[in-house]
């Protein structure tokens, strides 16, 4: 045997004999952050940072993981995969039966901040790799552990792989409800199976549909409302609408010398700090059209070359300006710039002296867009609409994702995957 044969099998049972972040079969796992010391963690395509992340099984596609930690150290971080039925359960498979390779392997591309005040170090990984493919379709969570602290995640990131056994047909439109007629986007599918087949359309298919990149509004368990041989409609009014919501604000802070349109104030300090101007409520105010990059960001730098480690980190402070009106909830900043979560550093306090709701974000300097969402407690609605309005002329794109249950092999397959957007047609 190889010494090359022997550290293989060495490696291979340092991997089996240690304990790692465990996700039982039919566990939800969730799209989470778990170490305060990683920031800017972004899973992308590799042609484009504000994409959502899925890519083609039958193609050269790829998807790319950035993300930084503070320090000077480089640790030994490990990544794993697991297979997840279409309502983000971890399924069934063993890893043999979804990834052809190795589903557990070191991150070892990676660089460290440079000329910066904060101290970082950049890592990268490209999925799938020299060390695994995807050998089927369906929902994944990727997840990254410190090879000291095994059993500890250091954050999960789900993405998708899909097929093109269906043709998806979608169409976004104002909802056809009286109600909701001037602030809700319907969307009507028409799922047409070529490739592949199914038992039971009620049981078997499951269709999805996403706004954007937004995890707490997914529609999910819409049943047909005509079929039509292996033709399957969907068509509804209330089931498939949503809040059509407002075009994303915005702020520029790849620049500690020069302010940009948002920017207030820089105060230079071992940090530094940049203060916006203050926001108002839009939610009693007419549409107005602003080009954005539906939530996300990307990472920029004036004067410097390479931004992933030469950008330095900065606080951003937000300041929402409106008389106290929150009762049952908590107001919160959203978006790519909070890994489209609530986070309770995003959650905003009333300053008093101010007469505004304020907070402030560590920030990577970039291009940022960001909303304010109302989360309601009691109810646990997260909504916009309270501070932003809601407005059917917004521009959107829409996911419609289509599953089906494979009976031979017990997980749910994607089928296909079909974009929409409202750009352009209001």
């Amino acid at each position: 045997m190889s010494l090359k044969s022997i550290f293989i099998l060495s490696a291979m049972f340092v991997f089996n004999s240690e304990a790692q972040p465990h996700w039982d079969p039919g566990q939800v796992v969730h799209d989470s952050i778990y170490s305060e010391n990683v920031k800017s963690c972004l899973l992308t395509p590799a042609e484009s940072l504000v994409a959502f992340p899925l890519i083609d099984l039958d193609s050269s596609e790829e998807l790319v993981l950035q993300f930084d930690d503070f320090g000077y150290e480089v640790l030994d971080y490990v990544y794993t995969i697991n297979h997840c039925n279409a309502d983000w359960r971890i399924s069934d498979l063993h890893t043999n039966e979804y990834i052809d390779g190795f589903t557990e392997n070191y991150i070892d591309d990676y660089a460290f901040s440079f000329n910066t005040k904060r101290n970082y170090v950049h890592y990268e990984l490209t999925l799938p790799n020299k060390d695994f493919q995807f050998i089927k379709s369906g929902n994944y969570i990727l997840t990254v552990y410190d090879f000291k602290q095994p059993s500890r995640a250091l954050f999960v990131k789900r993405f998708m792989v899909h097929e093109k056994s269906v043709l998806i047909g979608a169409e976004v439109h104002q909802t056809t409800l009286a109600q909701g007629r001037y602030t809700d986007h319907e969307v009507d599918v028409v799922v047409n199976f070529i490739d592949a087949d199914y038992i039971n359309p009620i049981q078997d298919v499951k269709l999805v549909i996403h706004q954007g990149h937004r995890w707490d509004n997914v529609i999910t368990n819409l049943t047909p409302s005509h079929i039509e041989n292996k033709r399957l409609v969907y068509d509804f009014e209330d089931e498939s609408s949503f809040n059509a919501g407002n075009e994303y604000r915005f702020f520029d802070t790849k620049s500690v010398r020069y302010y940009t349109e948002r920017v207030q104030r820089i105060i230079s300090d071992s940090t530094d700090v940049f203060l916006l101007h203050p926001d108002y409520p839009r939610v009693n105010q007419p549409y107005s059209f602003d080009q954005d990059l539906e939530g996300y960001y990307v990472v920029n730098v004036m004067e410097k070359s390479d931004p992933r480690v030469e950008a330095d980190y900065v606080w951003v402070n937000f300041c929402l300006k409106r008389k106290p009106f929150l009762t049952d909830g908590d107001l919160f900043v959203y978006g790519g710039l909070t890994d489209w979560n609530l986070k309770k550093e995003a959650r905003m306090d009333y300053n008093t002296e101010e007469s505004c709701y304020e907070t402030s974000l560590l920030l990577k300097q970039g291009y940022y867009n960001y909303t304010y969402m109302y989360y309601n407690q009691k109810s646990g609605e997260l909504s916009q609409k309270y501070v932003e309005g809601s407005f059917y002329q917004t521009s959107q794109d829409y996911f419609v994702l289509v599953y089906v249950y494979d009976h031979d092999y017990g997980y749910d397959r994607l089928l296909g995957v079909r974009r929409v957007t409202t750009k352009g047609m209001f």
